[in-house]
């Protein structure tokens, strides 16, 4: 028995061909209107266009006093120009209506004495001597406070925040990382910023 072998001849296909000549179609004229632009702008010279956008009537940038909404630690100098000078830790609480700006309540810390300097040796101190210090006994006080004040049941939302410079010891904020893991999800969230220049 004999086997035909059936040869197909190749060839292009008429829809394929006629998909590439549509691409080569847009393909120049998208090529020759960008070159045309070209042209036009050279002929024409380089020329200056004038807008008119908006401007400010002030030039000075305001800057939007933050309102306190959570229970903040701020550690800082106690001598911003001096950064040798010890360690000193402000307990700046909220208002009922979360009205107070941060430096009003930095004032109202001040005023109710909620404040305190850390030693100048505290990093050679032991974990218990560290955490009988007056920093460390008002951060477990404020904490609690703060806690049974406003986050009496756990919510995702409950947040506590640090503020420090860049040159904060680690040991100050772990510290208050445990007093607030003490407290399992009641209390969540911490929150670290660092602070700038200005304070």
């Amino acid at each position: 028995m004999a086997f035909v072998r059936n040869e197909e001849k190749k060839g292009l296909s008429l829809p394929g061909l006629i998909d590439i000549i549509f691409l080569l179609l847009i393909f120049s004229l998208v090529t020759l209107s960008v070159s045309q632009t070209k042209v036009e702008t050279q002929k024409s010279g380089d020329r200056d266009f004038d807008f008119d956008l908006p401007e400010t009537e002030s030039r000075e940038t305001e800057e939007v006093e933050e309102v306190l909404q959570t229970l903040l630690f701020q550690v800082e100098h106690v001598d911003p120009s001096d950064l040798e000078s010890p360690k000193i830790l402000f307990v700046l609480q909220p208002s009922v209506r979360h009205s107070l700006t941060l430096q009003e309540a930095k004032l109202r810390a001040i005023e109710d004495s909620l404040f305190a300097v850390f030693p100048e040796n505290f990093l050679d101190l032991s974990s218990w001597e560290f955490a009988q210090t007056p920093p460390c006994r008002l951060i477990r006080w404020a904490i609690r406070q703060h806690k049974d004040a406003h986050f009496l049941e756990p919510n995702p939302t409950h947040a506590i925040e640090i503020r420090a410079g860049k040159d904060t010891e680690f040991r100050i904020v772990n510290f208050i990382m445990e007093q607030c893991s003490a407290y399992g999800d009641t209390i969540p969230r911490l929150m670290l910023r660092t602070l700038t220049g200005r304070g």
